[in-house]
């Protein structure tokens, strides 16, 4: 029977001492390591998710005030395609398959890298009406009632007509709008409507500078500005509102709105962490015949894509994608 050494534990006892120790020690570190990594993952993952959803809430803010863009901008999908066409009132066999009906843009490094909207500015004010004869100076009459008084073309906001109406309107470098309820197609050469072209009213945009309602280059780019009937572009404001047809009698009904011209664009990020080349995402306002300087609204994206499934619908889905990044455990050549 072994000898028990009353004043302390045996060399055998310290030994399965210090190896219990060392047991507990090595268990306790390795989970801390684990909750330490799945820790700095799910804190990755929530960063990433906050960056995503402040980005598409951007988009889903601007996208709720987007009617302004449907037959009016420009802008082609990936296929060639209009995106932005609407058909209120035809059926579907009329435009052909299920594809023919579906637009999708995505922005991605090495492909397209920008797109462009239109919004109704809500916070200048809402729609209203202006009077065409508001804009003109109208001659004498003339003696021979057969015919009409002249009519000189002077500003929309002559004698301060839209300031008074809405005097957040007429500031200087703001978009503005024109356009009317009416809805029309081209007529083809037997004389009737071509229903395969979405209808659309006749517009006018430009932006306030002094008197002027001006239009450059960029907006020409970007906006249909052609009568839908005749085909004639309507780069002016007087032959606007000389086209703008009547609606249930001899009297036109103008309307106008302010608007921002939107671009969403993607830049390359420097940023070894990624699987692949990530890109900003950033957003920018055209204002006064100018972009305005980017706002960031996500990083480390890897695509950007917009999608419309029909184009008798005006809904619009969306999706940043954000780029996966490499997987820090693993060693190149390993």
């Amino acid at each position: 029977m072994m000898l028990m050494n009353k004043k302390g534990f045996t060399a055998i006892e310290v030994a399965i001492g210090i190896g219990v120790v060392a047991i507990l020690t090595t268990a306790v570190l390795a989970t801390q390591l684990m909750v330490t990594k799945e820790q700095v993952k799910l804190q990755t993952k929530l960063e990433e998710s906050i960056d995503t959803n402040l980005a598409e809430r951007v988009v889903f803010s601007d996208l709720n005030a987007v009617e302004p863009s449907y037959n009016n901008l420009t802008v082609k999908d990936d296929k060639g395609l209009s995106f932005f066409d609407y058909y209120p009132d035809v059926p579907a066999n009329m435009l052909g398959k299920k594809e023919d009906l579906e637009r999708n843009i995505t922005l991605k490094l090495g492909g397209r890298t920008e797109m462009f909207i239109l919004l109704q500015d809500l916070n200048a004010g809402a729609l209203m009406n202006y009077d065409p004869v508001a804009a003109y100076d109208i001659g004498a009459v003339p003696s021979d009632f057969n015919k009409s008084a002249t009519l000189s073309f002077s500003s929309l906001n002559k004698s301060k007509w839209v300031e008074k109406q809405r005097s957040a309107f007429w500031v200087r470098g703001r978009a503005l709008m024109l356009d009317t309820p009416a809805r029309l197609r081209p007529i083809k050469t037997d004389g009737s409507v071509d229903m395969k072209i979405a209808p659309r009213s006749p517009i006018f945009i430009g932006y306030v500078d002094g008197n002027a309602l001006k239009i450059d280059a960029t907006i020409k780019g970007l906006v249909d500005l052609k009568e839908p009937e005749s085909g004639n572009t309507l780069d002016t404001v007087d032959k606007f509102l000389r086209a703008a047809p009547s609606i249930g009698g001899g009297q036109s009904i103008v309307r106008m709105r302010a608007v921002r011209l939107i671009r969403y664009f993607l830049q390359p990020q420097e940023d070894a962490r990624y699987v692949g080349k990530p890109a900003n995402l950033y957003k920018s306002v055209y204002e006064d015949g100018r972009w305005s300087e980017p706002f960031l609204m996500a990083d480390a994206v890897a695509e950007f894509h917009l999608r419309r499934d029909s184009v008798l619908k005006r809904m619009i889905y969306f999706k940043v994608k954000k780029m996966d990044k490499k997987d820090p455990t693993k060693t190149a050549g390993l």
